[in-house]
């Protein structure tokens, strides 16, 4: 097809990294919305298997650190002065890591615990009890038997492992467990550890304060850990419904698309639009870097069309037999029935024409009015195609005689066959049909024409392919003087009947391989009902999660592969482990710079919680303060001060939810008040933007260190320089393990504020680490050196790093496993996304196709309906139809390359009648052109079409740029109705359509009122369509003329009239729609299509020949008709006719003149 693609479509589908923009709703991050949402799409049991393989996942890597902590613990112990008590410690650390090895590890039996759920429970509790047991237990052994006073050590890091490691599901259990735990502590701390304090009710306070923190801070982990996976897992499952309707929405678009095109054809122009698609994309992405510098190269970008490359979907098919059926005594149907009636008709025939040609594999082509014409062998190599096209012949007969009796009315079938070879495909720009062509097809055509009245007509090579198989006399005498048929040198066969006896084995096997073919074709999308896709798409998209569960991220670091690493790898890991590959081993950051700006730039929602959360804990750390110590004046302003601004920030966080819960009737909707929309928006914007969250971040991290350091600023050498001062007495400047108590706190603040990015908080978390070592090693060494240690003789400097580094080393390693989980579930997203933009490509390309093929409103209720054997149709009350035959022009010696240049020209001109009265285009058949204007569903009386649906989709039209020059204005001719854009002389090349204002593919959706009533204004309304009809056809003229005089210079063969145009028109009541049973063909019946029809078989070469009730209309609107004189029509004998009066060079109509032409 030597055609130019015009792209008018914006290329707007979002991109992929836009789409990835979080969308600000509060509700959906609300960890009871979530939880509602997975139990309402029934997912709660898979969500709790992954979640199972997750705790597993948390739970290796704990028991790596329990055995990894006890192993440094025990190793440290080595180094204490006198190891006389070392070794019970020791003994009891590793025995106690053991026991709790060997109790967790049967978690990992995941059957054992899908059965009994009480497992998880019960080995959590019995472990959590082993670490309580060992820690107190040593602190009550030592201080009964040597009266010595240890402090616990391992108590913040048991409630760290009850929240964040151990297999206890949901969130309650946890609690519970935490506060048993707390409690034991307490109790260990108010009867052993300050049982002879002075000061005892405020230590215990202080230690009670610092556990309901390390509570506080693992009960926000594991429900910022909960809402984060669910989010994720729903995400997934968002992503997987999404890509099954998106993939079951393109096989039903497929589905149609191959029912109208073979596969062949339909692929190569998939292709094709496919390709112009991406370009297109691309010009709007060039377009929108760019930025729009001029609006000239604007409407140029927008308006762009690359040519194809000289492409003509035309494809060669050898030993195919080709069938013409036609319907004897359709024109006296025509005059007898109403158009409902014989619509109806057709359809119930053609139904039975449809089913049967699927039956017997033959393909049908098209129709045309009444005639029927398929082929056999062409989709699919078919040895018995001559046979098939006999046997679909022979049911042909029967089946309209049933519907004769049915209906009781006088038909009857004429069938032609002939096998030989073909040419098939598609011309054009718009509205395509597939179709074929040959000398081959013009005998079959022939055959039909010269045979008899419910008999099969084959030719010698036919009749020569049937094996024997039927009894058969001599052609009709009519087919022995026919010219074509004579020409071709074509003996003609009459088929009698079978033969062969019908259980014969070829014919069975034939049978049943038809059979199967055709219950194949009928397990497509117009088969299912829509509950029945429903269904289908949500069954199917569990099944998917069930498999996706396996590929959910765990973690960066999974314990459980280590042993296996040198394994086959199943595809799901090699799909992760792809996903490693894409993200830094040590810093977590993504291989590509622009994924890890766009991840570090995604809003936090969860934000406010992270502040709430900061100032709950950051009242603790004060608490702690003010009752370790004497506080001083400078310390309330710095308190004050430090307070004040966290409860603005949490004022403010907090601010647009409480809004929102409280206030707004609907969660978009903004406050009134200047103020209140002014905290709303500072709300919004702090969970935006990275760098005030950065600033917050540090803000409250800084308050902390500031609280924490306020107990050491009096501090000093001088203080404390005599030996002989009890440790008692050096308490009175601060107490070290408060301290270290309150540095752990803040160290695992470091990690909990959410989206905050992993390197700046493990940077800043080892920063606060080292400092605080420096400080016990060396500032302050003294005063920890005398503090309470974990285990007799065991240097206490050594048991305040050892704690600080634990919890270091358990909240940068969970932050690495979520940081993990975030990006992994990132990186799908982006990858889902570019899958999904690709589909879309893939879906905009089959509609482009489906739109080009059919009317918008009709591929749309065909997309959206499953409807079997189901009419639909719309009545109009005026619609204008024309032919346009081109003369003397033959295939087998012009060739399809030129037909195709010529149809393309026309589909341009089409192309500019795509205002509020379009011209749609029905049909080509060899060489004529059918038309119609007034088809606009909206302006149909009637349509039936049950539980019709219209799908907003997004379609480019197809169209060729024409190559000849001239002037490119293409502004409204004033006197054509709704600004209806004329071809200009240099044949329109500017066939640009703006979707924007609802254009396409020649179609226009027009909110204009329907054209209709019985009053002076609303009736010539109603004839404007003959007016635009007209003016289109004035248009094909022009074009015509402009092609023969660019590319046929001299006449052929003596011919005046060759290449020249000869038009039809009328005008009247019709019903448009689509008959049959597969292959929607969108048709028009009723008398304008007739008398068209004979306008154009009756009419002259360079003229637009009109009936007489269309001439009345056209001078109405200032057009002459000249009369031509009473002209001969089959089935209404001689009627007068009239001849449109058009200047030389068709560029206008003449004007009507009240003397001129008249009869009267």
């Amino acid at each position: 097809m030597n055609s130019y693609f015009d792209s008018a479509m914006e290329y707007t589908r979002t991109h992929p990294i836009d789409q990835l923009k979080t969308p600000l709703n509060e509700k959906n991050w609300e960890w009871s919305y979530l939880v509602r949402k997975c139990r309402n799409l029934e997912l709660e049991e898979s969500y709790e298997i992954y979640m199972r393989r997750l705790r597993n996942g948390y739970l290796s890597l704990f028991i790596l650190i329990e055995l990894l902590v006890m192993a440094t613990h025990t190793l440290l112990l080595l180094t204490s002065s006198d190891r006389s008590y070392v070794y019970i410690d020791m003994g009891v650390y590793i025995a106690s890591g053991c026991l709790i090895w060997l109790i967790l590890t049967v978690n990992f039996y995941d059957e054992l615990v899908s059965k009994h759920t009480w497992i998880a429970y019960a080995s959590s509790w019995l472990a959590v009890s082993v670490m309580v047991i060992m820690d107190i237990g040593l602190n009550v052994y030592h201080a009964t038997s040597n009266n010595d006073i240890l402090n616990p050590i391992y108590d913040a890091y048991t409630l760290y492992a009850i929240y964040m490691f151990m297999p206890i599901p949901y969130i309650l259990q946890p609690m519970i467990l935490g506060s048993a735990v707390t409690a034991c502590y307490i109790i260990n701390y108010s009867f052993v550890i300050t049982a002879k304090d002075d000061n005892q009710m405020h230590s215990i306070l202080n230690e009670a304060i610092y556990l309901v923190c390390v509570n506080s801070m693992g009960i926000f982990f594991r429900l910022m850990r909960d809402i984060a996976l669910r989010t994720t897992f729903l995400d997934r499952r968002q992503y997987v419904e999404e890509n099954l309707l998106l993939r079951y929405a393109r096989d039903q678009e497929r589905g149609l698309l191959l029912s109208i095109l073979p596969a062949q054809i339909a692929n190569r122009l998939q292709n094709d639009v496919k390709s112009r698609i991406n370009r297109s994309k691309q010009q709007h992405q060039t377009r929108a870097q760019e930025n729009l510098r001029s609006s000239n190269q604007s409407e140029t970008l927008k308006r762009w069309r690359q040519p194809d490359h000289e492409t003509l979907f035309i494809e060669p098919h050898k030993d195919v037999t080709i069938l013409y059926a036609d319907v004897v005594n359709y024109t006296y149907l025509t005059t007898t029935l109403d158009v409902k009636q014989l619509v109806e008709a057709l359809h119930d025939l053609f139904v039975r024409f449809d089913v049967a040609s699927e039956e017997h594999n033959v393909m049908r082509i098209k129709f045309l009015g009444d005639c029927y014409y398929c082929v056999a062998g062409l989709a699919s190599p078919n040895d018995d195609h001559a046979k098939c096209c006999v046997d679909l012949g022979l049911r042909m007969i029967k089946d309209i005689r049933k519907v004769r009796e049915k209906r009781n009315l006088n038909v009857d079938m004429r069938i032609g066959v002939h096998s030989g070879d073909v040419l098939s495909g598609v011309i054009g720009a718009a509205k395509w049909q597939f179709d074929i062509w040959s000398k081959d097809v013009d005998i079959a055509n022939r055959l039909e024409s010269t045979g008899a009245t419910g008999r099969v007509h084959v030719s010698e090579k036919t009749l020569s392919l049937l094996d024997g198989e039927y009894f058969f006399e001599d052609g009709t005498e009519k087919a022995r003087d026919d010219p074509v048929l004579q020409k071709h040198g074509i003996h003609t066969f009459l088929i009698k009947s079978l033969r062969a006896p019908m259980h014969d084995s070829r014919r069975m096997q034939r049978q049943r391989q038809a059979k199967k073919l055709s219950e194949a074709s009928k397990s497509n999308f117009m088969y299912n009902s829509t509950l029945q896709q429903y269904n289908q798409v949500r069954n199917q998209a569990k099944l998917e999660m069930c498999r996706e569960l396996d590929k959910m991220p765990i973690g960066r670091i999974q314990i459980m592969r280590i042993w296996r690493r040198n394994t086959h790898l199943t595809q799901d890991e090699l799909e992760e482990q792809n996903f490693r590959r894409n993200i830094t081993s040590f810093c977590l950051f993504f291989r590509h710079r622009d994924w890890e700006l766009h991840f570090m730039k995604e809003p936090d929602v969860m934000l406010k919680y992270s502040i709430a959360l900061c100032w709950l804990v950051y009242c603790g750390l004060l608490a702690i303060q003010l009752l370790s110590k004497d506080p001083r004046y400078h310390y309330w302003y710095i308190d004050g001060t430090t307070i004040c601004l966290l409860t603005l920030v949490l004022i403010v966080s907090w601010y647009k939810k409480l809004w929102i819960m409280y206030v707004s009737d609907a969660e978009q909707s903004l406050p009134q008040n200047p103020i209140s929309l002014y905290l709303y928006k500072a709300s919004d914007v702090m969970q935006r933007k990275i760098c005030l969250r950065l600033a917050i971040y540090f803000l409250v991290i800084a308050s902390y260190c500031a609280v924490t350091a306020m107990q050491v600023l009096d501090c000093g050498h001088e203080d404390n320089q005599v030996d002989e001062v009890k440790y008692e007495d050096r308490l009175f400047c601060f107490h070290p393990w408060i301290l270290t108590n309150c540095m752990t706190v803040v160290i695992g603040m470091t990690f909990l504020f959410t989206r905050i990015p992993f390197i700046i908080k493990t940077c800043l978390s080892a920063i606060i680490t080292f400092t605080y070592a420096l400080l016990v090693v060396v500032e302050f060494n003294y005063i920890y050196a005398s503090s309470p240690s974990t285990n007799v003789n065991f240097n206490a400097e050594y048991s305040h790093i050892l704690l600080i580094f634990i919890t270091l080393g358990i909240f940068h390693l969970m932050e690495r496993q979520s940081e993990f989980i975030a990006k992994v579930d990132y990186s799908w997203k982006r990858q889902l996304l570019k899958k999904q933009d690709d589909a879309f490509i893939t879906n905009d390309t089959i509609k482009v196709l489906l739109k080009n093929i059919l009317p918008s409103h009709v591929a749309d209720f065909y997309l959206s309906n499953q409807q079997q054997n189901e009419l639909y149709y719309e009545e109009y009350d005026n619609v204008a139809v024309m032919f346009a035959s081109i003369k003397n022009f033959d295939t087998d010696k012009i060739g399809l390359r030129v037909l195709n240049e010529i149809i393309c020209d026309f589909d341009d001109v089409l192309n500019k009648y795509a205002d509020n009265i379009r011209v749609e285009k029905i049909k080509v058949a060899n060489w004529t052109y059918m038309a119609a204007c007034g088809l606009d569903v909206s302006r149909s009386e009637q349509v039936n079409a049950p539980q019709m649906k219209f799908r907003n989709v997004s379609l480019m039209p197809n169209g060729r740029r024409s190559r000849y020059g001239g002037s490119r204005n293409s502004d409204p001719d004033p006197n054509l109705p709704g600004g209806v854009h004329r071809v200009p002389h240099g044949n329109g090349s500017n066939i640009a359509l703006d979707l924007e204002l609802g254009q396409y593919e020649g179609n226009v959706i027009t909110n204009a009122p329907r054209a209709s009533g019985n009053g002076p204004s609303n009736q010539r309304r109603s004839n404007e369509v003959v007016l635009v009809m007209a003016q289109f056809a004035l248009d094909l003229m022009r074009t015509m003329r402009r092609f023969n005089a660019e590319n046929m210079q001299t006449e052929y063969e003596g011919s005046t009239d060759y290449g020249m145009l000869r038009i039809g028109i009328s005008h009247g009541r019709a019903m448009a729609g689509v008959v049959g049973n597969s292959k929607p063909h969108y048709d028009i019946w009723g008398n304008p299509v007739n008398m068209a029809s004979r306008m154009d078989s009756t009419g002259v070469p360079g003229q637009i020949q009109v009936t007489e009730k269309t001439a009345v209309i056209l001078r109405n609107f200032n057009i002459q008709c000249n009369y031509r004189g009473m002209t001969f029509v089959k089935g209404r004998g001689n009627i007068p006719t009239y001849i449109l009066g058009t200047d030389e060079h068709y560029n206008a109509f003449l004007k009507h003149r009240p003397d001129a032409g008249d009869t009267t």
